[in-house]
Formats: structure tokens, C-alpha cells, sequence
């Protein structure tokens, strides 16, 4: 996955890369990378030094034609805030397959979810 060099990185954060199979009821984690997006470790940037990121796709995936491929991320230093972008793609996986692993964090989004501070 690549990302824009021109974006605004605030410092880094938290993101998580998700599948849903279930139009979007429901996200399970298939990649996370904590505290570093963007920058690959400790920053007070703006500015990324880490833009690609290959995300390995679990041997056991299910196949389908409607899947949802989530992004989210919560950035490192400014606003509490919560991004998402989402596609939708088909997987060729095995027939009969299943896959589990964490709920997607929805944090920063209201009263009703976490609050994750700066850092």
C-alpha cells in the first residue's frame, strides 16, 4: 500500500489495516502498525519517511467477491481524531476458508468510543 508524500503525518500514530465480509458490520485486523505510521519511529513531523506498506493477506482467507478493505488511523500529535478509507476488492482465497483475529479500534470518534491521547 502507498500513501501520498505530500500528506500531513502528525507525528505518526496508530493504524490498522481490516477485511469485512459483512458490508461493513464488522472489521477483523489483518495488520497493525502502532504508534509509527508514517514515520517508522519516535517524530514530531509532519513530514513521512515511511509511505509503503505491504500487508500480507492470512493464508486461511475466505474467498469473495464483495469484500471490504479498511484503513484506519489515529493520529500521533494534534486534533483527537479517526481516519478511515475503504475499498472494495475481491479475494481469491480458499474456498471453505474462515479467518478471526481483533475487532478494528474505533477510537476518538465521540463520547461513545476511546479517547487516545497524544503522544
Amino acid at each position: 500500500m502507498q500513501f501520498n508524500p505530500h500528506a500531513a503525518v502528525h507525528g505518526g500514530g496508530h493504524a490498522e489495516f481490516s477485511l469485512s465480509y459483512d458490508m461493513g458490520k464488522t472489521f477483523v485486523v489483518i495488520h497493525r502498525e502502532l504508534r509509527y505510521c508514517f514515520t517508522g519511529g519516535p517524530s514530531s513531523s509532519n513530514t513521512g519517511t515511511q509511505l509503503s506498506y505491504t500487508i500480507p493477506l492470512p493464508a486461511d482467507l475466505p474467498s469473495g467477491d464483495r469484500v471490504i478493505f479498511a484503513w484506519t488511523w489515529i493520529n500521533a500529535i494534534g486534533n483527537r481524531e479517526f481516519y478511515m478509507n475503504c475499498a472494495d476488492v475481491a479475494i481469491s482465497g480458499k474456498d471453505g476458508g474462515s479467518f478471526s483475529g481483533p475487532q478494528m479500534l474505533v477510537a476518538n470518534y465521540g463520547p461513545d468510543t476511546p479517547l487516545i491521547p497524544e503522544h
